[in-house]
């Protein structure tokens, strides 16, 4: 009976070293990682350019054990999890954002907004995205785009749409606009109107650079053709 207990765990070890490895052991990565911060986070863009996403996650879950407050690194690796649909791990670094990144920080309210998109688009919690939009400022492009998707869920397209076409006025970055007209897309899609969500889709790909949004707009393209 020893001897098999001694397997199991030294199994469940390796198990675990080679999850690591891949990005995703539920241990507390680079704990005892001697470089500093700033390294952690360019040798994880280095392997996003690389296209080795997985790799580049494991660097940012470094990057976060190293200094636990920044969003962008909460945001980055939910990021690089989505581009590889591992939405329920990039469903879990936004949950931890949110309680560890302040409420003040300028990037708390992208990590809501995302966290409240992977809800409803990819993991159905939609009662929790409603509550993420009562939390969000009134007039915010967030508030406007989210509100827009939880109608589209709905089958409301109409006033999906319009809250759509408020927020573009507004519109504040090319990656916004992006996400933006692909949730527009979305929507003349279910209205069946062809010119509207081809022209939507082909300007969100132009200005697409939130990596689980390019993944979303590639699905969506191989679908309608």
């Amino acid at each position: 009976m020893p001897r098999i207990l001694h397997i199991t765990k030294a199994t469940i070890l390796l198990g675990c070293t080679l999850v690591l490895l891949l990005g995703g052991c539920a241990g507390t990565p680079g704990k005892d990682d001697p470089r500093p911060v700033g390294e952690v986070v360019n040798r994880a863009e280095q392997l996003i350019q690389s296209k080795a996403y997985a790799a580049a996650a494991h660097q940012y879950a470094i990057a976060i054990t190293k200094d636990p407050t920044v969003g962008r690194y909460y945001l980055r690796r939910a990021e690089v999890l989505e581009r590889i649909d591992e939405d329920k791990d990039a469903y879990r670094t936004y949950e931890q954002a949110m309680k560890m990144v302040s409420e003040d920080d300028p990037d708390h309210l992208e990590i809501m907004h995302r966290l409240a998109l992977i809800d409803a688009n990819h993991l159905y919690k939609l009662d929790e995205a409603e509550e993420l939009l009562q939390r969000m400022p009134g007039s915010s492009i967030e508030r406007y785009d989210t509100a827009a998707f939880l109608y589209y869920q709905a089958s409301q397209y109409d006033e999906s749409i319009k809250l759509l076409n408020t927020a573009l006025e507004r519109v504040r970055s090319a990656d916004q606009k992006a996400l933006l007209l692909y949730h527009a897309a979305l929507v003349y899609l279910k209205l069946e109107d062809e010119k509207n969500t081809f022209g939507s889709l082909y300007y969100s790909i132009n200005n697409a650079e939130h990596l689980g949004l390019i993944r979303d707009i590639e699905q969506l393209w191989q679908e309608i053709n």
